[in-house]
């Protein structure tokens, strides 16, 4: 057990007792014992699988070739056995101690800090063996010189090298093969060119559908917006909020459900730039534009640039950005309008869209991501927390507070950071919605 004691106290940089001789058996056990824990390690980790044989030629290269290259440095003395056996009896420990140091992760952090956290042991794990194993060979060698450190310094990047480029390669369990996983995906429904060229007359009947306003009557459209089809917890979102407006604001006959998602592709109009922008022009259209209100509620994924996600394959969708949807709506001639963006850097979409005439709410601040997107949720952890807002506050400063609040007590229970949803209310619809953010009128959902 040697070799193991010399891997462990190379690891901890604490001097060795004597200076090492090698030997068969000890390069042998701790090689061994290597491969054991790495085997078991990424059983682990992955959950296991199929074990794949073809990853063991490729272990353990690199001790190989410090044999080798110690063997060559140092013909009469023990360099090469020394190298060959700190590389994997340091390597033994310090795979120990990363996976115990994920387990504690995995329950004390907050899942957004383990992503980073699994980075910091990729890159940190090839630097540590690297220092450690030179440091405890130089030891008794003269010290560290500069010939040396730059040995360790590309030992190093050899390694991370070797993580990052042969990862897969290299991974002992694989997923179960079997015949299903070589079916096919089914074709998305817009594959379909019947499909496809059936969405302009359904959009056309969604939107003739549209009921006037009503002169002297403030009154509440909708138009509600699930935009990626990748998730189905954006079309759930999307329809689950347009029935909460036609039961709360008493829009039903003029709300308008746009979504992409192929389990409703056929029934419901896609949701794209175009679709939109006539969503907006028809609702401009109908509405009395002096006391009308516009709902507008937009769920998707949303990027760093602030784009929001369209997508819907086989389509190739440009997004939508804050200063396009400005110009929609300004081009659709609605002056009053409450727009609310659920996706991740959502805050983004609040300068563009701010004015006297208009509330805006966000999922996220704009440098912050938001949270619940899984493809088998109802609803994001935002869209929840309004969802259940709408049916009990009385006003819409009181439904923000209440959005917000819950989404804070929810992301500081899971901890993640924390998604900072934003809101902004113009003077003029303040004014004009005074009260009937709690007045709900009574109205079955639209079918």
């Amino acid at each position: 057990m040697s070799s193991l004691l010399l891997g462990l106290r190379a690891m901890c940089f604490w001097p060795s007792c004597a200076r090492y001789r090698g030997s068969v058996g000890g390069l042998l056990l701790a090689a061994a014992l290597a491969l054991i824990v790495d085997i078991a390690g990424s059983y682990w980790l992955t959950g296991g699988g199929q074990f794949n044989a073809g990853a063991l030629p490729g272990w353990g290269w690199a001790g190989l070739l410090l044999f080798v290259a110690g063997a060559a440095l140092e013909r009469r003395g023990a360099l090469g056995w020394q190298l060959a056996t700190l590389y994997f009896g340091i390597g033994f420990w310090l795979n120990l101690l990363f996976l115990a140091a994920w387990y504690g992760a995995m329950h004390w952090l907050a899942p957004s800090l383990q992503y980073r956290f699994g980075w910091a042991v990729f890159a940190v794990w090839p630097v540590w063996l690297a220092l450690a194993l030179v440091h405890a060979a130089v030891r008794s060698r003269g010290g560290w010189s500069w010939c040396a450190l730059v040995a360790a310094l590309l030992l190093a990047a050899g390694l991370l090298a070797e993580r990052y480029y042969f990862a897969d390669t290299g991974q002992f369990w694989l997923p179960e093969s079997g015949e299903e996983a070589f079916e096919p995906l089914p074709l998305p429904k817009l594959a379909d060119e019947a499909v496809l060229y059936s969405e302009v007359e359904r959009l056309d009947a969604a939107l003739d559908a549209i009921a006037p306003g009503r002169k002297g009557i403030v009154e509440h459209y909708a138009l509600v917006v699930g935009g990626d089809a990748g998730q189905g917890v954006f079309v759930r979102e999307a329809t689950s909020m347009r029935d909460r407006f036609d039961a709360r604001f008493g829009t039903r006959g003029r709300s308008v459900l746009l979504a992409n998602h192929d389990s409703v592709t056929g029934a419901v109009p896609i949701a794209t730039q175009t679709s939109i922008a006539e969503a907006l022009d028809a609702i401009g259209a109908r509405m009395n534009r002096d006391e009308d209100v516009l709902l507008l509620y937009l769920t998707s994924h949303g990027s760093r640039e602030h784009e929001f996600a369209l997508a819907n394959p086989p389509l190739d969708l440009p997004g939508i950005t804050p200063q396009w949807l400005a110009d929609a709506l300004a081009d659709a001639k609605i002056r009053w309008r409450v727009v609310i963006v659920s996706a991740c850097y959502s805050g983004g979409f609040v300068p563009a869209l701010a004015g006297p005439e208009t509330l805006v709410m966000t999922a996220a601040a704009a440098d912050r991501t938001s949270f619940g997107c899984a493809d088998e949720n109802d609803f994001t952890y935002f869209g929840k927390a309004l969802y259940d807002a709408l049916g009990q506050g009385n006003d819409w400063t009181v439904i923000w507070r209440q959005t917000r609040d819950a989404v804070t007590r929810r992301e500081a229970a899971e901890r993640f950071e924390s998604s900072k949803p934003q809101f902004s209310f113009g003077a003029a619809i303040a004014a004009r919605l005074a009260g009937t953010g709690g007045q709900a009128v009574k109205q079955a959902p639209s079918p």
